[in-house]
Order: C-alpha cells, then structure tokens, then sequence
C-alpha cells in the first residue's frame, strides 16, 4: 500500500471592510493578515491529507480566521464574521516555507488610532499554551455578542447578547477564582489564630487542635463551592483595582439581570415603547445595558491581557455609571445630606456622582424607595436657582415635566417654564415630545400637567408663537 502523503493547499480569501479606516498587517502561525485597497486580505497555507481536495483547507484553516476574526473585532467593535466573505481562491502549492510574505513588523491602525503596542501583546499571549484557550474563548464571545447586538432589529437578540457578555464574566471571575479562595483561607486562618491565642488564651497542643477545628468551619461556611457571582465578580473587581461604589453597585445589577434571563420570570407587559419588539425582553432599557456591558467586557478582557485598549472608554462610561440605591435612598431620605449639596453641584454630580438626572432616573424606576415629596424637597431649589439652558437641558428637563404637577406654585410655574423653552428651542433629543408621556406611562409615572399641556395642544401653540 502506497503512504498517504500530504500535500500543500495556499487559500487567499477578501472581506470588504465596514465604513471604519483599518490598515494592518501581521501574522498568526502560517496565516497572513494585511489590508490593501480598502479590502481585508487572510492568506493561509496548510498541509492536508492527500485524501483531501483543496476545498478542504476551509475547515483546516477556519479555527485560525475565527481567532483573527476576534482579533480585528475587539480593537475595531465591528464584528468580523464569515458572512462577510467577498472572494476566495484556493491553489496548491510546492513550496510551504515560502508561499507567505514575512512580516517584519506588525502593525494595527483604525481610523488613525496605533493599536500596534497592543496587537504584539494579545498576538503573544494567543501564543502562549497556558493562556491561549481562553484569549481565544473571550474575544469570541465577545464578537458573537456584539455581532448579535448589531444584528438585532428592535432589541431581538439583546437578551442573548446580555448571556453572552455574562459568559465572559464567568469565565474571568473562574479563572482569578483560585486566588479568590487563598486570600479568604489565609484572612480566615489569620482571624482564628489571633482569636484563639488572645481571647482564648489557648497555648500548645489546644491552640493548635482548635485553630484547626475552627478554620476548616469557617472555610465550609464563608467560601464554599458555591459563593454567590456577585462576590467573585466584585473580587475580580478588586483584583484590577476597579472596585468602587459605581462598579460595586453595576456589578449587583448585571447578576439580578442575568439571573432574571437565564432562570426566567414572567415578561408580560400591556404597554409596549417606540420602536416596537417582536418579542417581550426579559430586561427593559436593553441598549443601555448593552452598550454598558460590552464596555465593560471589554475593558476587563484589556486587563486581563495588561493592554491600554477600551480605557478611555470605560473611563467615559464609569462616569455616567449611577451611584447604588443604598447611596441614592440615603441621599433623598436625609434632609442633612441633600441640602448640604449645592444645586450646581447637583447638576455636576460633584457629589458622590449624584446629578439631577440620577435623582429622576431614581425616582421613575424605584417609586417605593423615592416619593414625589421626596423629588420636591430634593430637586426644588434646583428648579428654582438654575436657569435652564441648552447645556443643562439633559439634567432640567425631565425633572421639570415631573415637577410641573408639585404644588409649591413657584416651582410648578418654572418646570412648566423649563419644558415650553426647551420645547420651542428643540433642545431635548427627542423626535416626537409624546414619547416622554408615553416613557413615564411604561413606567407607571403620572404626570397630569404635562399631558393636560399636549392634549390641549401647547407643544403645537408655543411654536406657532414662536
């Protein structure tokens, strides 16, 4: 019987690249990736079995085009896939050692922005055999959510996008989980030692049998198999000295939130919001979750590698993150707390990040927790002192349509003022001044004045007059 043979099949595929300016170029094993003419070139050579044809070097070769597709995903946040393939040709070929331009240095540039410095380290750790398999595992999941993110039509995929994040989650908070657990042993074993030398006075053989005794029940009790993923996450956290009040609080959120898709809970509801969803969602305001988590993923997956990638924008979404409910209840309940507070300060959020709209934002969605008294007593000097503007619009405004119903006279006569200004200078983003009766109605909020205002026609009158 005559040796099976392999031979040696060259694959060149194109992509169109999306409407971003991407110019790379680098190598993964015997895989070549460059752009030129505004397309996204992977040139591969591969051995097969001489019982194989050459269309065989598609599943030979496709591990390594998801790995890049990862790659080029996760610096760009575009997600690369297979359905984007535009042309292909695959040839065979004598000479493997040279049938792949040599790279002498790689290079990664979008929209003018040097991602190089980061490329050579994930190219480095996708090398390395410990660390491997799960760079590969994150940037996947990582592309598959935002590819399903993208190709939702009215938030059809948005809860299984949130999963998906989450899986990177879980994997991340696995993977530190060992470290986890040695820090809590020691911190417990440090406890018993000193409680049972300085308060029970135990010394030899005592000592030692109860230290014993006593550390394996506290390690049974405090750090079982189980602990809960809130705890690990808000470690992994730690770990990469992200942990605050913002992060402890958006780490809370996403578990209820990914517990509340993943176990399922009844998602009935008889008012429905613009643009209308082909099915109910497990989570409501899905988008600002997402955009929320994937900033998060991936700035924790930049960690994790001890790149610089995904900082800046973590940094502007960690500012617009909400203070916790704990923060929030105790602000709008004390009266010593809030009115220490300026309300320039307030529209700022120079003050634990509390802002007017976090306040508005609080009350529409945790009626139980923050009363319309509360959002007077709260919210009222602001109304009365600033003068809104364009600038200030985004702080003012949804405050000022709610408190247009308060009855201090003068704060209901400025909110009712506030909402006419910015109605006749189109200040607010919204495209129909309706729809923020209809926001406040999902949400159970009663606003009587504000809709008195539009059914009996005001939005439409004040811009005639103006």
């Amino acid at each position: 019987m005559k040796p099976i043979l392999n031979k040696v099949i060259f694959s060149r595929d194109e992509w169109n690249l999306p409407d971003i300016k991407i110019d790379t170029e680098f190598k993964i094993d015997n895989t070549y990736v460059y752009t030129l003419d505004g397309k996204l070139i992977i040139e591969s050579v591969r051995e097969i079995d001489e019982i194989d044809s050459s269309h065989e070097i598609k599943r030979y070769i496709r591990p390594q085009l998801l790995i890049i597709q990862g790659v080029l995903s996760y610096f760009s946040a575009f997600p690369f896939t297979i359905y984007d393939l535009n042309a292909g040709i695959t040839t065979w070929f004598n000479n493997k050692e040279k049938s792949l331009k040599a790279v002498k240095h790689n290079k990664l540039i979008i929209e003018g922005k040097d991602y190089t410095k980061d490329l050579n380290i994930m190219l480095e750790k996708l090398s390395s055999r410990d660390q491997k398999s799960l760079v590969i595992t994150l940037l996947d999941r990582w592309r598959k959510a935002i590819f399903m993110q993208i190709e939702s039509e009215v938030n059809t995929y948005h809860d299984e996008a949130i999963l998906t994040h989450f899986h990177i989650l879980e994997l991340l908070v696995d993977h530190y989980y060992d470290s986890f657990r040695k820090e809590a042993v020691e911190e417990i074993e440090e406890f018993v030692k000193k409680f049972t030398y300085r308060i029970l006075n135990q010394r030899g053989n005592n000592y030692i049998d109860t230290v014993n005794s006593k550390t394996k029940i506290l390690k049974e009790v405090l750090i079982s198999e189980e602990m809960s993923m809130a705890t690990k996450l808000i470690h992994l956290l730690k770990q990469y000295n992200m942990l605050d009040d913002k992060t402890h609080s958006l780490a809370g959120r996403l578990v209820k939130i990914r517990n509340s898709i993943a176990h399922g809970r009844i998602i009935y509801k008889d008012k429905l919001l613009w643009p209308l969803p082909p099915f109910f969602n497990l989570t409501t305001d899905s988008g600002f979750i997402l955009q929320t988590i994937s900033i998060f993923t991936a700035r924790l997956i930049a960690l994790h590698l001890d790149i610089s990638t995904w900082e800046n924008e973590w940094k502007e979404l960690h500012q617009q993150l909400t203070p916790s409910d704990e923060v929030l209840v105790s602000f709008v309940k004390s009266s010593t707390e809030y009115m220490e507070v300026s309300p320039s300060e307030l529209i700022i959020g120079s003050y634990k990040g509390v802002k007017v709209s976090t306040v508005v934002d609080f009350f529409i969605q945790n009626p139980k927790k923050c009363s319309f008294v509360n959002l007077e007593k709260v919210l009222g000097d602001v109304i009365k002192e600033i003068e809104i503007t364009e600038e200030n619009t985004e702080q003012l405004f949804m405050a000022s349509v709610i408190l247009g119903d308060s009855l201090d006279s003068e704060l209901s006569l400025i909110s009712k003022r506030n909402v006419e200004t910015v109605h006749s200078n189109r200040w607010f983003g919204y495209s129909n001044i309706k729809d923020i009766l209809r926001y406040l109605d999902f949400h159970g909020v009663k606003v009587h004045w504000f809709e008195s205002w539009i059914q009996k026609g005001g939005h439409i009158n004040i811009k005639k007059k103006k």
